[in-house]
């Protein structure tokens, strides 16, 4: 049976002006975690480009888990290994120049986390292998065809997170009996958010449960419906993955606090930073994964012969504070049911 955490919020910085401290230095977190292997590889070093657009809790566990996976290969920085990262700082635009810069650097694989990354780095090589890791499903975000068919110089993992939606579902049931609606918002203006809102809304339907939709085009527009909403009996937020709402997720959480509304994240990320429950992948475990593509794309093997993988662990986060907050229970069951428990 898996070993459960209670978690301290206060030592979790969530604040956006905290970034700078939390993630002074890349390469000495991964001097940190790397270490001294028990063994070096017998080879030129390799250059892993690492490129980000925000270095979110979930992007930092990613590269957690890529580095101690590498260590566990034998990898140590500066001697079998280096690392070049581009963190862009929520500045999509500035993707594209910083997949150049890592190019510049001749990186012999790049690891990216998200879509938006993810296509800069394949709009700018492809030749130079790419690992990525994906917390929805890389074929509605239109990055694969299929698991086995996809860019030569593609590999990765992926959390499905669509495919997750019905289990999500089941777990907010079990969470919150007397569930009867959920709100779910959706960006009407992304391909894969309402390729999601499909999906959530085909699985709810078949659990018994009322959908509303709401179509959101910007954060304007989505804190305006979200300051008119009126919250029922029974009724949740229940939130799919989107850039667009994880670009305010304080304005989320406040709105929901203050209408007393359960809501359930995709992230145990979001659990921390306020949602009432979370269920999703442990980024840590995608980021040891990924380290085995790129062990494995560095003693020679081709992207194109390594299938997508699939997020192997998924986490059920509840945060006791927001349910003490809007009055909620957990169940006995529920709490001991959970792996992660924030208070």
């Amino acid at each position: 049976m898996p070993r459960k955490f209670i978690l301290k919020t206060e030592k979790i910085t969530a604040h956006r002006d905290s970034r700078p401290n939390m993630f002074l230095s890349f390469s000495a977190l991964m001097m940190l975690i790397l270490g001294a292997p028990a063994f070096a590889l017998a080879q030129s070093p390799a250059r892993v480009g690492v490129l980000v657009q925000e270095m979110e809790r979930a992007q930092s566990q990613a590269i957690k888990g890529l580095g101690e996976g590498l260590k566990q290969l034998g990898y140590q920085e500066r001697k079998n290994l280096f690392f070049e990262t581009r963190n862009v700082k929520g500045n999509r635009a500035a993707l594209q120049p910083a997949a150049g810069e890592l190019l510049a650097r001749n990186v012999t694989v790049i690891f990216t986390t998200g879509t938006s990354a993810t296509r800069a780095a394949m709009a700018a090589t492809r030749e130079i292998p790419i690992v990525f890791i994906h917390p929805g499903d890389p074929i509605a975000a239109g990055l694969v065809k299929s698991t086995g068919e996809h860019e030569k110089n593609l590999t990765g993992v992926a959390a499905y997170s669509a495919s997750m939606t019905e289990q999500r579902l089941v777990l907010f049931k079990e969470i919150f009996p007397e569930l009867r609606k959920i709100l779910v918002f959706y960006d009407a203006n992304n391909t894969f958010s309402r390729s999601n809102f499909a999906v959530t809304e085909a699985a709810a339907k078949k659990s018994g449960l009322q959908v509303v939709g709401y179509g959101i085009k910007s954060s304007d527009e989505l804190k305006t419906t979200l300051a008119s909403l009126r919250a029922e009996p029974g009724s949740a937020l229940f939130q799919i993955a989107d850039d667009l709402f994880e670009s305010e997720p304080e304005f989320i959480f406040t709105a929901a606090r203050e209408k007393k509304l359960p809501t359930m994240f995709n992230e145990e990320a979001w659990a921390i930073r306020g949602a009432l429950a979370a269920y999703g992948p442990s980024y840590v475990e995608m980021g040891r994964q990924g380290a085995r593509l790129v062990d494995k794309i560095i003693k020679g093997e081709k992207p194109a012969s390594l299938p997508i993988e699939r997020a192997s662990k998924f986490d059920l986060t509840l945060n006791y504070r927001t349910a003490n907050f809007i009055g909620f229970h957990f169940s006995p069951a529920m709490l001991k049911k959970a792996d992660k428990v924030i208070r």
